[in-house]
């Protein structure tokens, strides 16, 4: 059996940051575009969906969640772009999570049950639905589990991107069931009575957290596991003693440096040299101050001393 080559690291996270800069602006200006053309009412439709109808939308909510997840998330690949390296903070990742979620909740809805009764092109490809349907939920799908996959899912955080939904079918049901002020745009009541479709929208929508976190862990697993081989294996680090291997890595890091930046120490990566040179032995404090050292001097912050 042929034996897999050992992936750049480097280059992986390279091409994450560029693919994610591209996918959150395209997210945001899509669903500006189409949010505002449908506030504006644009196309004429007349409906009661139309105009300021459209927040009541889970649709049009679900896709300004993801677009502002989008926009707290772009900022950070960013800057992963220009120093090389990124930490998007767990809580970030969460919120996109959630955006995730409902976007994923509007097209599986939007292709399975209102497309029997508007038509698929009407719904998936028509005017603002085709960006707020399916052009959206396609990118941060992908987006969520090929690209922001440094933080692993737990299953706890599945019923935190339950809330919206939650929220949003409660007031639904008031709003239709109960006050009957809004229309039953998305025909809860046509196959069985309401309980029962809330039972079953309540199921989607769990099952629909596990897939998206399930796909989400899995992407995050396949690239830890490519990172760890490169640093692990790649014959960049291949050197006598552990020592000048840990001096590469901060000649490397340094090339990213712009005044006025914090010096972050990869631990993680460090570790993993270590675990490589099987240099349990020797205190990871000194790996560090290797690290240091060899970084504050080539970013001309330290003058190496010569013996």
């Amino acid at each position: 059996m042929k034996e897999k080559p050992i992936v750049n690291a480097r280059r992986i996270n390279k091409m994450r940051f560029i693919s994610g800069i591209i996918i959150c602006s395209l997210v945001i200006v899509l669903t500006f575009v189409a949010v505002a053309l449908s506030l504006t009412d644009f196309f004429e439709t007349g409906s009661s969906e139309a105009g300021v109808g459209t927040l009541k939308m889970f649709t049009t909510l679900s896709n300004i969640v993801a677009a502002f997840s989008a926009a707290m998330c772009l900022p950070f690949q960013i800057d992963g772009l220009r120093r090389d390296r990124y930490r998007l903070p767990s809580w970030i990742v969460v919120v996109m999570y959630v955006g995730t979620v409902g976007v994923f909740l509007t097209f599986f809805s939007a292709i399975t049950i209102i497309s029997i009764y508007q038509g698929f092109v009407k719904t998936m490809l028509s005017k603002s639905s085709l960006f707020l349907h399916t052009i959206n939920p396609i990118l941060i799908t992908i987006l969520f589990v090929l690209i922001i996959s440094d933080t692993r899912i737990k299953f706890s955080y599945s019923f935190i991107s339950m809330i919206p939904i939650v929220i949003y079918m409660i007031v639904y049901f008031i709003m239709v069931f109960v006050i009957k002020v809004w229309k039953d745009h998305y025909h809860t009541n046509s196959f069985m009575p309401w309980p029962l479709s809330l039972l079953l929208m309540m199921s989607i929508s769990f099952g629909v957290t596990q897939l998206i976190r399930f796909l989400h862990n899995l992407t995050n697993k396949h690239v830890g596991k490519s990172i760890e081989r490169y640093y692990m294996e790649s014959p960049d680090f291949e050197y006598p003693i552990i020592g000048t291997a840990v001096a590469h890595l901060a000649e490397l890091e340094s090339k990213f440096y712009y005044e006025g930046d914090d010096v972050y120490i990869p631990v993680d990566i460090i570790d993993l040299l270590s675990k490589r040179y099987n240099a349990s032995e020797l205190p990871v404090d000194v790996l560090y101050d290797i690290y240091l050292e060899n970084y504050l001097i080539n970013i001309g912050k330290k003058t190496k001393v010569s013996i």
